[in-house]
């Protein structure tokens, strides 16, 4: 094998003061949304970039299961962060993609894990790696984001309703889908500034199904069994879960 490019693809942002929160921290919306270009950086070095397969396999790249691990508080405005990223071996049909976040001085402050799979745009059905031109004989390195997915098999509680919201343009992705990251702000808004305020432990999400312009979602929230952090869910408004996610806030442990 010639040319094989190097298994971890590294970039670095500034965290600017329209890449941060109300307390000027690197906002989670910001940090996914980065993890979203390296991904794509490296996938278009793969050759399996969004275009590529789309273009030429009538496919596209959906990502259903995100974790994130923090250590620490986040960077702040004005800092650098560097953030690199590597594909695990593949699967038959599902592939994982790691993330590492560092601050300037090179110490970790977040550890991300992610699941992603190819849909055919005519069916919906997923296709294999191998069928949409994924370099399954490149080296991939091994597993280390070790915390594992937590199973979140929410059943809807009207008590637990918070908010709904219709979606809009600005909501959509270059597929004309509900953008992944603006699923993350929505639930986010499910919480106050006053709750915002403490530093994230852990973060999950699950994507479930897929939601278009004009569709009505419903946020709802609800402690974890052990007290430890939040769950919070996604309905459209005929019962359809969106998204299932975890929140652990460090004055929830």
């Amino acid at each position: 094998m010639e040319n094989i490019p190097e298994q971890t693809f590294k970039k670095t942002y500034e965290v600017s003061s329209d890449r941060v929160d109300f307390k000027e921290r690197y906002d989670l919306r910001h940090l996914m949304n980065d993890f979203h270009d390296i991904a794509g950086k490296q996938s278009t070095i793969y050759g399996i970039d969004a275009d590529m397969i789309g273009e030429k396999y009538g496919a596209m790249w959906i990502i259903t299961r995100v974790r994130i691990a923090f250590t620490g508080s986040m960077p702040k405005w004005k800092d650098t962060v560097s953030a690199e990223t590597y594909p695990l071996a593949p699967g038959i049909v599902r592939m994982e993609r790691e993330a590492v976040f560092r601050r300037e001085s090179g110490e970790i402050f977040a550890m991300l894990g992610s699941e992603w799979c190819v849909l055919d745009r005519a069916t919906g059905r997923p296709r294999r790696p191998t069928q949409v031109g994924y370099p399954v004989e490149y080296p991939h390195k091994q597993r280390a984001v070790m915390i594992d997915y937590t199973p979140m098999r929410l059943t809807t509680d009207e008590n637990d309703f918070v908010f709904s919201h219709v979606a809009r343009v600005s909501d959509l992705d270059l597929n004309r889908h509900f953008n992944n990251v603006a699923y993350i702000t929505l639930g986010l808004d499910a919480f106050s500034s006053g709750e915002l305020s403490s530093d994230m432990l852990r973060y999950e999400i699950a994507f479930k199904s897929q939601c278009y312009e004009g569709e009505e979602l419903r946020v709802y929230r609800r402690k974890t069994e052990d007290g430890r952090g939040w769950y919070v869910y996604c309905d459209k408004q005929d019962g359809t879960r969106v998204f299932d996610s975890l929140i652990c806030f460090k004055q929830d442990v």
